[in-house]
Formats: structure tokens, sequence, C-alpha cells
């Protein structure tokens, strides 16, 4: 019996996360959803996406080639956020990235 009962809460809160009452939104790709749990406690979820953070241009090769050996190695990357998370795909998952490949890139 009681395998049952909790069996049941666990599915009513499922069925109300589901069906819970969006809200009125302070940013429009932020999904805000609230419900009541069984016991009355009032719970709200809120999911969605940071803004985009503006990094400008992106800067040349040669500020990032540090060593001036022809190619950015992850260390250097560092300099610039976006190449360095987008380090593996800009060097085809190698160790350094070429310069045809940094020129092609656009990571906006």
């Amino acid at each position: 019996m009681k395998t049952l009962h909790l069996v049941a809460v666990a599915s009513l809160a499922a069925g109300m996360l589901l069906l819970g009452s969006a809200s009125a939104q302070s940013d429009p790709s932020e999904h805000v959803s609230n419900f009541t749990a069984s016991d009355g406690t009032q719970v709200s979820v809120v999911s969605g996406q940071p803004p985009a953070r503006s990094y400008g241009p992106k800067p040349a090769f040669e500020q990032l080639d540090r060593n001036r050996d022809g190619f950015i190695d992850r260390n250097e990357a560092e300099a610039f956020v976006p190449a360095s998370n987008d380090f593996d795909h800009l060097a085809h998952h190698a160790k350094r990235i070429s310069r045809s490949a940094y020129q092609r890139w656009d990571y906006r």
C-alpha cells in the first residue's frame, strides 16, 4: 500500500509539472511554470538560456599565434573565449588550428 501511495504522489507531481500554468515571462527565451505539490507547497520552475555574450570581432590570426609558428594551439586559443570554446571543431580534433580554418570560422 505504501508503494502505491508513493507512485500516486510521484505521478501527481509529474502531471503537475507537465500541466503547470505558465506565468508572465521576463525574457522571451525563458519559460516559467508554477504548480502546487500535493502537500500544498507552491513550486515555480524556471527554464531557459542565458543571453549570449558579445565578444566583439574576432582578433587577427597573428594576435592569437603568439609563438609565430603559423598555428593556434589550445593555450593560445584561450586568449579569445569563443576560439577556446570551439577549439576542437576548428582544429578538427587535432592539436592546433590552421590559418585557413581560423579565417573560415564565423563564431557568431
